[in-house]
Order: C-alpha cells, then sequence, then structure tokens
C-alpha cells in the first residue's frame, strides 16, 4: 500500500525516539509522506528542519490549545506566529483547536488561539489542522464565522456521527487514527462510515495511540496500517484502493507532490 499519513509528531521526544529509524520503518510498510504536525512553535521549527532533511516529510506550524498559556504570552506567541508563517514551505496551519476534556488554558484563551490560527490560515491560503476533544459545540460556531474561507482537517476524530454533515459543508477533512480499532469506539466507526470519501483521511498521530493491535507501545507512521484496514473493512471497500483515495484527498489537501504509478 502507499499511504500518507496525515498528521504524527515526528520531533516529539526526539532525543528519546529519534525520526530517522521511525522513518525507515514505515516507509518499509508503505508510508510515502508524513505530515510533521507540530503543536508549538519550538517544535514547528524542529519540525521545519527535519523537512529541509527528508523529502517525504512537510511541516505545520501552530500552536496546540493545551499549550497557548495566559493571555501575554499567548499574544507573544501569535506574534511569533504571524511572523514564522513569512517563511516558505510550511503545508499547514496547526494543530489548534479546542480541548475542554483537559482544559490545560483557559476556554476564552483558545478560543481566541482558534480564531487567529483561522485567520493565518484564510490569509495565507493554508489548510488548518484542527484538534478538538469534548468541544465540538463550541468550535463548529468558531468556525461558521469563516463559512466558505478555510480548508482543512478534522484530526483525530473523536465525535460521533452527529457532527460531520456539518463540519464537511464547512470546508474540513476527516481524519481517523488509531482508536477507530478500539473496541469501545463504535461511535468512531459509525461517524467514519459516513464521511464523504473525498473527505476521508487516516493517520497516525504518533507517538500517540497506537491502534489496538500494538496498544500500549508508542504509536509509529508504520502502524498506520492497521487503521486502514479497519476503515477499509467498516466502509467495505479494498484496503489498497483506500489507501490510494485517502492519499490522493491528503495531496490535494496539502498540496503534496504525489506521483501515479
Amino acid at each position: 500500500m502507499r499511504i500518507i499519513d496525515t498528521h504524527c509528531h515526528l520531533v516529539w521526544r526526539e532525543e528519546e525516539n529519534p525520526p530517522g529509524p521511525q522513518l525507515q520503518r514505515a516507509r518499509a510498510a508503505g508510508v510515502e509522506r508524513f505530515i510533521c504536525v507540530a503543536t508549538d512553535l519550538e517544535s514547528a521549527t524542529r519540525c521545519r528542519a527535519l523537512a529541509a532533511l527528508e523529502a517525504d516529510v512537510f511541516a505545520t506550524v501552530g500552536i496546540h490549545p493545551n499549550d497557548v498559556g495566559n493571555a501575554a504570552a499567548l499574544e507573544v506567541q501569535l506574534r511569533e506566529l504571524e511572523i514564522m508563517l513569512k517563511e516558505p514551505d510550511w503545508v499547514a496551519i496547526g494543530e489548534t483547536g479546542l480541548d475542554f476534556f483537559r482544559e490545560w488554558s483557559a476556554p476564552q484563551q483558545q478560543i481566541h488561539a482558534l480564531e487567529h490560527h483561522l485567520q493565518l490560515a484564510s490569509e495565507h491560503q493554508l489548510p488548518v489542522i484542527l484538534h478538538c476533544r469534548q468541544a465540538i459545540d463550541s468550535l463548529l460556531p468558531v468556525l461558521e464565522n469563516f463559512d466558505g474561507k478555510l480548508s482543512g482537517v478534522m484530526h483525530c476524530y473523536s465525535e460521533g456521527p452527529a457532527a460531520i454533515e456539518r463540519l464537511v459543508e464547512l470546508g474540513m477533512h476527516i481524519s481517523f487514527a488509531g482508536n477507530l480499532t478500539f473496541p469501545k469506539s463504535d461511535h468512531l466507526r459509525a461517524a467514519a462510515a459516513i464521511v464523504p470519501q473525498e473527505r476521508l483521511l487516516v493517520e497516525t498521530d504518533a507517538p500517540f495511540l497506537a491502534p489496538q493491535a500494538q496498544r500500549g507501545q508508542r504509536n509509529e507512521s508504520a502502524f498506520i496500517a492497521f487503521t486502514l484496514q479497519a476503515l477499509a473493512e467498516l466502509r467495505q471497500v479494498d484496503a489498497e484502493a483506500l489507501a490510494l483515495t485517502t492519499s490522493e484527498n491528503a495531496a490535494r489537501l496539502f498540496a503534496l507532490d504525489w506521483p501515479q504509478l
């Protein structure tokens, strides 16, 4: 299978788990492109440095909702984000979004950061990578303020099927990770069954959320085939065909070179 991992954190604690061996194992498993997603500006710099060394790695820039900090710190970060976006070769803005499960950052600060990221995504005509955990009712109204101005992806989808139609209408792709394979994830499987084919993506969110077959291990891009296989069985399609479909969707969204063999 030829696969694009649309969301992985290759530089997360890279001193413990260097990206080089991860990439080698993933390439051997059929992964041909990697979206290396930032969680803060420092990790964005490291994602970009890795992308400069590895032709199949592509970097994003953004501030995770758990990392927005207090009001003063956030304003400094947002100004720096604007400066960094003047540099070339970013393929997306994010990840950004709302996380009301942990609430390590105040909800209003998260919303402010999200709005700023979305405005920048619109101005720079870049897709946005969204994180949402127990916050869909607050996220949708923010997205609706940018209706028609955004493209992007709801990464590691964790809601049920009810929000799928509206998210697609608002320009979002829907990406599924290893938690799709968990025994108790019937709500995710119900959602995955109804996503339009042209908006469907797969990811690992590595090193988090290893699929059921590898549960308890540090997740890697090499494990993406487990999620893709589960998704193919759910949608009753051939896994290799689904790998190609989701990868073509990713290539269009992130403007990646994706040669047809």
